[in-house]
Formats: structure tokens, C-alpha cells, sequence
């Protein structure tokens, strides 16, 4: 069996296996009805064979992967109703063993418990009554060898005992079927959570909290590698004066649109979030100061070029700074906050960069 090419069909392969083992068993079963004279030699040798031709044809299917283009790309369905003609078919010439083999019909069922609704498996109950039905009726009109009243019995068993597996295999589906659900619900709640707790609610973009923690990683890796990091520090030009000017929901809207902007000019591997107020910061790894520098120009220029709703002009001033071997995330956020007042000191709309 070639490797699997995603999850799924990973998992798909390991209940074709699972089912393809119980198989052999049936083939085991009748090795020893036909060793105990239960069953003729030859019936146990064409049923093995029948057993072993269905395992190399759904194998093929899932190894070429045919099975994908099935409306249920397990083949639950179609696997269990080749199972269950292939059982009427070795019970034709069962003779005595057939009531030892009939249990089968149920194994057969048992795996589509976890992949079929009721109304699938009601289907499957009754082809396998139908075609136990179909196999008694040749049976009674080859000869005397079948007792009616003995082989009524057996279907009226069959027919009471298939149709309420089939009801219980379907609700255990569908308990299955909203446990899962309920797990994936349980998992986006999670993740949502997850990402509340590290988001800024206005803006969407990173907190603080995640921001300082990614830092202390930047800090960890550069020390471990000696590699370069640096922070751009930057604050929204007169800020107070837009919200008093034209009201917080301006200010609001400037704060998210800003964050959306910034990241189109940074790298997958950049971080950038709301640090609090209307300042933002960008930690840009494996970057020195001639890059950062670079980067901050950019994040200015497109500010300033960027017409926002409402409001006439927004500039932004940016404090960069890049990190010291051994020194402490605080003093190199000082160090860009430094910048950064230099920066609006001398006039705003401008990039400042201490080393």
C-alpha cells in the first residue's frame, strides 16, 4: 500500500485494513468448518478466494486513489454490501456450518457503525436479508437438504436482529456524528479565545502582552544565534486632535485602518501590534539598523500617501531602535521611545534611529 497523501486518506486506508483483517478471519473460520467436516474443502477454498479477490480490488481503489471519487471516498457502504453477497454466496454451500457463519452478517455491519446513518444501514440489513432470503429459496428448490422449519427460524432471527442492529448502528452514528461536531465547536471556541487573548479588540493587530512576549523569544533566539533584531517604534501624528477634532469614531477608524497598513509593507516574519494608545511596534528579526531604518521610511511614506476616511491627513513618527547583545527588553523599548521623542520634538512625519 503506497503512503497515504493527506490525513483523511490515511485514515481511510487504516479502516480498509482493519476491515481487510477481520476478512481473513472469515477465511479462518472456514478453514475450521471445512477441517471439522462442517464444510466442504472446496467451498472454504472459493470463499477464501472470493474473500481475497474483494480485499486486492478495494486495495487498488485506495491505492490509486479511485476511492476519492466516490460520493463516500471510505467506501463504507460498497465494501460492506460485497461482504455481505460474498457471506449469501459461501452460505449456499455452508451445509451444516451456515448457523456458525451467519454471525458474520453482523461483523460485516459493524463497520459501518461508525461511517453510516440509520438509513444506510437499514439499506444493508436488508440486502442481507434479501440475499439470505434469495439463498435459502435455492437452496429449498435443489433438494430436500434444507429443513423449512429450521431455515424459517434463521431468517426470522435475521430479520428481527438485522433491522434493530442497523436502528442502534445509526444512533450510535449519530452520536458520534455530534460529539464531533461538538469537538470542532469546542476547538474554534478555543482558537477564538486563544486569539482574544493576544489580539487588540479595536484593531484586530497583536496586543501588547503577545508583543512583549515576542520580543523576549527575538531576544532568546539573538543571543543564541547572533543575529540582528530591531523595533520600530511608532506613534500617530497628533492623534488627540483627530479624536477631538472629528470625534472618537474617526480616531477609532484611523487606529484600524493604520494597523492594516503597516502590515503590507513588512515580511511574513515580521510582527507588528497596537502597544498601547496610538503608538504601534514592529519587531523586525534578522534585521540591523540600516534595514530597520528602511522599513520605517516605508511604513511613513505609505501613511502619509494613504488617504483615510474622514480624516484630512495622517503622519506617523517613528522611534527605531536595534538590539545590543545582552540587553534588556526594557532598555531597548527605552531606546526607541527615546527616538521616537526626538522624533515628534523635531517636528513629527519623520523617521529618528538610535543604533
Amino acid at each position: 500500500m503506497l503512503p497515504p497523501r493527506d490525513e483523511r486518506q490515511s485514515l481511510r486506508v487504516a479502516r480498509f485494513l482493519m476491515a481487510a483483517g477481520t476478512s481473513l478471519l472469515v477465511c479462518l473460520a472456514l478453514s475450521v468448518c471445512a477441517f471439522l467436516d462442517l464444510l466442504p474443502w472446496r467451498a472454504a477454498i472459493e470463499g477464501s478466494a472470493g474473500i481475497l479477490a474483494l480485499v486486492v480490488v478495494f486495495a487498488a481503489l485506495f491505492r490509486s486513489g479511485l476511492n476519492q471519487r466516490f460520493a463516500d471516498p471510505s467506501l463504507t457502504t460498497e465494501q460492506v454490501a460485497a461482504a455481505i453477497l460474498l457471506l449469501a454466496y459461501i452460505m449456499y454451500h455452508a451445509g451444516p456450518a451456515r448457523a456458525v457463519l451467519t454471525p458474520f452478517y453482523l461483523v460485516a455491519m459493524l463497520f459501518g457503525v461508525l461511517r453510516l446513518n440509520a438509513t444506510r444501514m437499514l439499506g444493508l440489513a436488508f440486502l442481507a436479508l434479501l440475499a439470505h432470503a434469495v439463498m435459502l429459496h435455492v437452496l429449498f428448490l435443489r433438494g430436500p437438504g434444507v429443513n423449512p422449519r429450521a431455515a424459517l427460524a434463521e431468517f426470522v432471527v435475521l430479520a428481527v436482529v438485522l433491522p434493530w442492529f442497523a436502528v442502534m448502528g445509526g444512533y450510535v452514528n449519530r452520536l458520534r456524528t455530534r460529539l464531533s461536531d461538538s469537538h470542532r465547536e469546542l476547538q474554534h471556541a478555543v482558537e477564538q479565545i486563544g486569539e482574544l487573548a493576544v489580539r487588540d479588540e479595536l484593531t484586530g493587530a497583536y496586543n501588547r502582552r503577545y508583543l512583549m512576549e515576542a520580543l523576549v523569544r527575538e531576544q532568546s533566539r539573538a543571543e543564541r544565534q547572533s543575529t540582528p533584531f530591531a523595533v520600530c517604534l511608532i506613534d500617530i501624528d497628533h492623534f488627540k486632535a483627530i479624536n477631538d477634532g472629528f470625534g472618537h469614531a474617526a480616531g477609532d477608524s484611523v487606529l484600524k485602518d493604520f494597523a492594516r497598513l503597516v502590515p503590507q509593507e513588512l515580511r511574513a516574519v515580521d510582527v507588528q501590534g497596537r502597544f498601547g494608545g496610538e503608538e504601534f511596534l514592529i519587531i523586525l528579526p534578522g534585521t540591523d539598523t540600516v534595514g530597520a531604518q528602511a522599513c520605517a521610511e516605508r511604513v511613513r511614506a505609505r501613511t502619509e500617501a494613504t488617504v483615510f476616511p474622514g480624516v484630512p491627513r495622517v503622519t506617523v513618527t517613528v522611534g527605531v531602535a536595534t538590539y545590543a547583545r545582552k540587553e534588556p527588553v526594557s532598555a531597548l523599548l527605552a531606546r526607541a521611545d527615546k527616538a521616537l521623542y526626538e522624533g515628534k520634538s523635531a517636528g513629527r512625519n519623520r523617521v529618528v534611529t538610535i543604533g
